[in-house]
């Protein structure tokens, strides 16, 4: 068997990295004060390549994933929108507010950020077609903001995967140490992704 292929068979089976690679002791839990409710597409979850996983792992108080998109099962809003918080859904919406200090000023927290993930025509279509989410004010990341991703490829560059949306939301509505917190792991995550990848497993 192939070194590649031994890559893909013998996988952690909480950080689903192969186990050469695992980085399982780089997920540190840790509180905030902001709760997160990841909406997630179905045909994600099957996905090595998927990082809403991690926000429950590293955020485990705070932190829920909701899965839509499943054949004949009525998709639930309710259980989010009574999480406490202000709720703010994250996605680039023409009549998204921008997230930054004024923001914060204007519109004080607690917050509950509602993330929708999966490509960008599923995370789109999230806020239209679910009961309860038109309401929900839209909020952007600030401009200048770059993917560190580099395992999908995006069509522009400040397309930046779920898990980094949330970081730099939470750096903003939390502090630069919580973005620094998830950022950390998550450049460690896509390291040892892309090592793994290559077939790769000499020691260093």
């Amino acid at each position: 068997m192939s070194q590649r292929r031994a890559g893909h068979i013998h996988r952690c089976l909480n950080c689903r990295v192969n186990q050469f690679f695992c980085v399982c002791s780089h997920l540190k839990s840790f509180e905030i004060q902001t709760n997160v409710s990841l909406v997630v597409h179905v045909r994600e979850l099957k996905l090595t390549s998927n990082t809403a996983q991690f926000a429950e792992k590293m955020l485990p108080e705070q932190a829920r994933i909701m899965i839509r998109g499943r054949i004949n099962d009525q998709f639930e809003s309710a259980p989010i929108l009574s999480r406490p918080g202000r709720a703010l859904f994250l996605y680039p919406h023409e009549d998204a507010l921008e997230l930054n200090e004024d923001f914060k000023e204007n519109f004080p927290g607690p917050y509950h950020l509602v993330i929708p993930d999966g490509n960008w025509q599923q995370a789109r279509k999230v806020r239209q077609r679910e009961e309860g989410f038109s309401s929900l004010p839209a909020v952007k990341l600030p401009p200048g903001i770059l993917s560190e991703y580099g395992l999908r490829k995006a069509q522009h560059p400040e397309w930046v995967s779920t898990f980094e949306a949330m970081a730099h939301a939470l750096g903003i509505l939390e502090g630069p140490e919580v973005k620094e917190k998830l950022l950390t792991f998550f450049r460690i995550w896509v390291s040892n992704t892309q090592k793994a990848r290559s077939g790769d497993f000499s020691l260093d």
